[in-house]
């Protein structure tokens, strides 16, 4: 299997969206609309997530459109180096836009300041999903229940 894999067509949920304007997407890249269309999700995005099916390479196409999982069991690109993971865990987006990572909590810190409480929220709000398999520190892709918390 590779990045962008279907592995379970059951509760499967796929829909077409726009692409931002200049924005290249990768097959099995997590994704996410900023109101603009979809483009690679940056690691401070909340989400909802999808994962793209296709690539598209915005300066080369003429329709704007990229089919994506919303919900369902896939193949998502991984930060390779980032740490492995058990499956039932969580993933979140990782700092490399589009890709996977072990989710780490937000912790509220021992007194209130509102950035940092707020910080530690929406590190919850950034889980793309549980991983369906055991992945690797080395692995490259994950094989991830998207959408599942």
């Amino acid at each position: 299997m590779a990045a962008g894999s279907i592995l379970k067509e059951q509760l499967l949920v796929v829909e077409e969206f726009a692409v931002k304007t200049s924005e290249d997407i990768e097959k099995g890249e997590i994704v996410y609309s900023d109101g603009s269309g979809v483009l690679a999700a940056p690691s401070t995005a909340l989400g909802p997530f999808m994962m793209a099916l296709a690539d598209h390479d915005y300066s080369e196409e003429t329709v704007h459109r990229v089919p994506c999982v919303v919900a369902g069991c896939v193949e998502a690109q991984k930060v390779s180096g980032s740490g492995g993971g058990k499956k039932g865990q969580r993933v979140m987006v990782s700092a490399t836009a589009g890709e996977v990572t072990l989710h780490v909590p937000g912790d509220a810190p021992a007194s209130y300041a509102e950035a940092t409480v707020q910080t530690a929220l929406d590190a919850n709000l950034r889980v793309v999903g549980t991983l369906a398999e055991d992945a690797a520190d080395a692995d490259t892709t994950a094989k991830v229940w998207l959408g599942v918390r």
